[in-house]
């Protein structure tokens, strides 16, 4: 899954969450287990847990002991301390032990207790049939005498016991049996088990809720309020459950500051990833994805993966948590129902299933369109001039609105498609209830189920499909979000064609300074067929001034952008200072190089941080050198902020002219070792371009400066010109050279100069050569 390499360096955070929720779901699924308890035992059985009484009278314990064996009325008698002055002995076992129905006392006890219970009720000996006493019993009955054992006196002892009791065999009928030896303890404990089955075999739920009937008797035969062990239970149960709820509060809170701190912290880290790869982009990479792609993949899907990373902390990872725990509590009642929350787990599964695989296409498709979307949109925005002066607004209108409703389509379908999963998972709640009802109702009925099982059962059951309808929920987001995660990776993933080499190589300190050199270079744009540069070979000198010019596509731009590697050469090599620029760092390339694009660009801040750019600390007045050098402080000065000026994205809001000027200080305040100016002189007007040529040549110092231009006014003094002509170099060498030499620079001073401008003569200009390479 590609969102999980998002949280590569978090381990600790998820591992955090991870027990946090763990916590949380184990606080949150111990509350139905306690409200069962406040409806079985506090409400149903008067705050009475279990069958093993607190305190009994002695000689009631002893009344127990009749129906059990020998080693059992020893435990018993063992577990209660010796009788006080009442008469009454206190179970001296834990409480955890008492509590607990599988616990060997109170199974021993629990019985015993029934039987003593139907007994203080009375019971008919018929019920006893099938045991040596319920045929004595039986032979007792005065419409039975004639079937009596001739001359016995136990017949009598029978007999009289049960007319006693009006023909029923109570608990002190028994006792009187017992301590007269005429009926064993075998008899007995034989005996209960015959009127345990006669009573339909009650379940193991039935007997213990019989025997805390009998333990509610014995608390009121010793005077104890019944009202006050219930309220002394409920309350207990009741702080249990606060403090349940406050743990519960803390982690869930806890839990929820640390996921939202993670997943903005994965948020910063994937943004300066991926803005730091991007800072590394060839202007080939960053024409493989767009500026508008690169943009939505900075903002919006980065922004996916952040809701999503905390979707993930807090609520999927929190949802099979519960699941599980759920599931695990279900399984645990043994109510014979678990195969009901099955069936609607498959159905469930089922229909996020068929959802997800219809809808995450579409996600791919929606996050494409929000990218065309944006493209439209920049291209509007950035050409609202020429759309106006064309009257173009209908027609772009319509474009826009076409990329607006494929988008809203896709939309629709995926929000029609995940609307349709709540309500299913709605139904499936509902009756996944409904059957839990219908069949705990008849176990409720049969004596096989208690009421608060039954409701602890649907509270399982529910926080199960609740589970699956958070992962449904989230599931939502969770395909938008994978599609946003490959997109940030594909840019993250993308290789870079201009990298630094492992072992970079610097100029020597002894080396020449100030020269860069073209051998034999040739450059292909990728995917292109022919080179647009072709065997181009030259080199600059210190302090000296190489003029590049040539028509409109001859390659001048892209000759220049070799020098600071914004493309690497494809054949040949460019060298600065005697290296192969492929063998040093990027980096220190850059730093050496004032590059000034065709397009001056101005970052939003000040004059003063734009000028700065290179170096935040540089003082104020080489500042103010480079912004005179570039003819850019007349106008700055008049300005009532001065270089404290705030200038907006991108520089509108100054003009063409100043935005270039401003641009050359920045680079002229890099005293750099070379300046290369693209073109950067365009916008100026001739006053103001042969000033600032005039500055730049008592500026520059040893700078090497390369200059490219369409004017031949603005080279025509350089120490040296190069002649591009499709993409190879025609002409080189000085002005006057050039002119006598060179059919195309000729042509081209001639268009923009007059002859007498360019000190020729019309004889010169008729012998002119007629064209060809003429270095």
């Amino acid at each position: 899954m590609k969102l999980l390499r998002f949280f590569k360096g978090h381990a600790l955070a998820v591992l955090a969450c991870a027990v946090l929720l763990a916590v949380q779901a184990t606080l949150e699924l111990s509350l139905p287990t306690y409200m069962s308890d406040i409806v079985d035992v506090g409400l149903q059985q008067g705050g009475i847990a279990s069958p093993v009484p607190e305190t009994i009278r002695e000689d009631e314990l002893s009344n127990l002991q009749m129906f059990m064996t020998v080693d059992d009325a020893q435990a018993v008698d063992a577990a209660y301390g010796p009788a006080n002055g009442d008469g009454i002995r206190a179970y001296t076992g834990t409480e955890a032990q008492a509590a607990s129905d599988t616990g060997a006392i109170a199974r021993i006890m629990t019985l015993p207790e029934c039987v003593a219970l139907s007994l203080e009720e009375g019971v008919d000996p018929s019920r006893l049939g099938g045991t040596d006493l319920g045929g004595t019993l039986s032979s007792a009955n005065p419409q039975k005498a004639a079937a009596a054992p001739e001359g016995a006196k136990e017949l009598a002892a029978f007999q009289q016991v049960l007319e006693a009791s009006d023909g029923k065999l109570t608990l002190d009928g028994v006792r009187e049996l017992y301590d007269a030896g005429i009926v064993g303890r075998d008899e007995l404990v034989r005996a209960a088990g015959a009127l345990s089955d006669a009573t339909g075999g009650m379940s193991a739920s039935m007997l213990s809720q019989r025997a805390v009937a009998f333990v509610q008797r014995e608390y009121e035969a010793q005077g104890i309020d019944l009202q006050d062990v219930q309220f002394a239970y409920l309350g207990r149960i009741a702080l249990i459950m606060f403090g349940l709820c406050l743990g519960t509060l803390v982690t869930t809170v806890t839990v929820g500051f640390v996921a939202s701190r993670t997943a903005a912290s994965i948020a910063r880290d994937t943004r300066k990833a991926l803005f730091g790869r991007v800072m590394g982009f060839s202007p080939a990479e960053i024409g493989q994805f767009s500026q508008a792609s690169l943009i939505t993949r900075t903002t919006n899907d980065i922004q996916q993966i952040q809701m999503v990373a905390v979707m993930l902390l807090r609520m999927i990872m929190l949802a099979p948590i519960m699941g599980i725990v759920a599931f695990i509590q279900v399984t645990a009642t043994r109510s014979g129902m678990e195969w009901i929350v099955g069936v609607g787990l498959l159905v469930i599964l089922a229909v996020l299933g068929v959802l997800f695989g219809v809808t995450m296409p579409k996600f791919k498709r929606m996050q494409a369109l929000v990218d065309r979307l944006n493209l439209v949109s920049r291209d509007m925005l950035e050409g609202l001039m020429p759309i106006r002066a064309f009257g173009r607004e209908d027609s772009e209108l319509a474009r826009f609105d076409d990329a607006s409703r494929t988008l809203m389509g896709t939309q629709l379908f995926v929000n029609r498609a995940m609307a349709f999963m709540m309500p299913v998972i709605m139904f499936v709640m509902n009756v996944l209830a409904l059957l839990i009802v219908w069949v705990g109702s008849h176990g409720v009925d049969m004596g096989t189920l208690q009421v608060g099982t039954m409701m602890a059962f649907i509270t399982y059951a529910m926080q199960i499909v609740m589970s699956f309808m958070i992962l449904g929920m989230v599931a939502v987001m969770l395909p938008r979000a994978q599609v946003a995660a490959e997109r940030v990776g594909a840019v993250i993933d993308c290789s870079q064609s201009i990298t630094s080499p492992t072992h970079p190589v610097r100029p020597s300190d002894d080396g020449p300074r100030g020269v860069v050199e073209f051998r034999d270079v040739t450059f292909r744009y990728p995917d292109a067929e022919r080179p647009v540069i072709s065997h181009v070979s030259f080199k600059t000198a210190p302090g000296k001034t190489l003029g590049i010019i040539g028509s409109t596509g001859s390659g001048k731009s892209t000759l220049v952008k070799l020098i600071p590697r914004l493309y690497d050469a494809t054949e040949g090599t460019v060298l600065i200072d005697g290296v192969d620029v492929r063998s040093m760092n990027v980096g220190d390339v850059r730093r050496r190089i004032g590059y000034v694009p065709q397009q001056g660009f101005l970052f939003s801040g000040t004059i003063e941080s734009n000028i700065k750019f290179a170096d935040e600390s540089m003082d104020d007045a080489r500042m103010e050198q480079a912004a005179a050098t570039a003819q850019a402080s007349e106008f700055v000065e008049r300005l009532p902020q001065g270089y404290r000026t705030p200038v907006s994205q991108a520089g509108t809001t100054v003009s063409g002219g100043q935005r270039q000027r401003l641009s050359i200080a920045r680079a002229l305040a890099a005293e750099p070792e070379f300046l290369v100016f693209d073109d950067a002189f365009s916008a100026l007007d001739y006053t103001t371009d042969a000033k600032l040529r005039e500055a730049l040549r008592d500026a520059s110092g040893e700078a090497a400066v390369v200059m490219v231009a369409q004017r031949v006014a603005t080279i025509m003094h350089s120490d040296e010109i190069l002649v591009m002509e499709n993409g190879t170099a025609v002409g080189q060498g000085t002005h006057r050279e050039l002119l006598d030499s060179c059919a195309t620079y000729r042509e081209i001073a001639l268009s923009q100069l007059s002859a007498a401008e360019l000190g020729i003569d019309d004889t010169q200009d008729e012998a002119a050569p007629e064209g060809g390479d003429c270095r």
